[in-house]
């Protein structure tokens, strides 16, 4: 069984969400303190509605980036109850943060097998996706909730995502790693995993096995069935060990 190192947690986007709220109620009673205090009639007037539209306005703000963040925790979870349900020697580790290239990194999932180390992107899309595995962006085609009119947005090649997200997870672990595990951590493989994970997204033309693109019903045999390139390196015990003490401070 898939030994579960750690467990899933809020987004780090979810921080954001909160301070839009945190403003929202403070732009609320800063309207209605503004309204009830000063007499004069162009603050009372001019000023607080003012203040109530801006107040509006981060509604609107965290609402939306509440939505966003709330249906990629609901992909995340979905993933994360898939992992942690296999019947494979390995381990995995849930949104997984760390600081690298003078910012904070997040990685989905990480799982630690005895061959090969998986990054997995979950993405979490209603609607069909189309896209080039070198393209800079992918296309997502969907349909409007409430008038039903399609429409289509670009979004990041979440390949080249995962790509970033590989290399500084390994700038990471050699950097904090001893010297003996740092040098078998540089000789290991890791392999980048997107997962869409939607039931009502339609991945079809972006599945792409020998690049890592699933979707989550084949997310198991995947990874069960993969097979590093021959040069890489096995993960000793004590490297699992190490890789998860770093990323988890345990």
């Amino acid at each position: 069984m898939v030994a579960t190192l750690q467990k899933l947690q809020p987004p780090r986007a979810m921080r954001w969400v909160t301070r839009w709220r945190w403003i929202t109620a403070g732009l609320l009673i800063v309207a209605f303190g503004t309204g009830f205090y000063f007499k004069h009639w162009a603050l009372r007037y001019v000023l607080a509605p003012i203040v109530l539209g801006f107040c509006y306005w981060a509604y609107t703000v965290a609402r939306h980036r509440g939505r966003i963040v709330g249906e990629g925790a609901e992909g995340e979870a979905m993933v994360a109850k898939v992992l942690d349900g296999m019947t494979m020697d390995a381990r995995v580790l849930h949104s997984v943060q760390f600081e690298s290239g003078e910012r904070a990194r997040e990685l989905d999932h990480l799982l630690i097998t005895n061959n090969v180390m998986f990054v997995i992107e979950t993405k979490y899309l209603r609607g069909r996706i189309a896209g080039e595995v070198l393209d800079r962006e992918w296309t997502l085609h969907k349909r409007a909730r409430k008038t039903r009119s399609r429409y289509k947005r670009g979004f990041y090649n979440p390949l080249k995502q995962v790509a970033t997200q590989i290399y500084h997870l390994r700038s990471h672990l050699e950097k904090n790693l001893p010297p003996r595990w740092a040098q078998e951590c540089s000789q290991i493989w890791i392999q980048g995993v997107v997962v869409f994970a939607h039931p009502q997204g339609d991945a079809s033309a972006v599945v792409n096995h020998e690049h890592g693109v699933v979707d989550l019903a084949n997310l198991p045999q995947y990874l069960a069935n993969y097979r590093p390139p021959s040069r890489a390196h096995r993960l000793s015990y004590g490297l699992r060990r190490e890789i998860a003490r770093v990323l988890t401070g345990q």
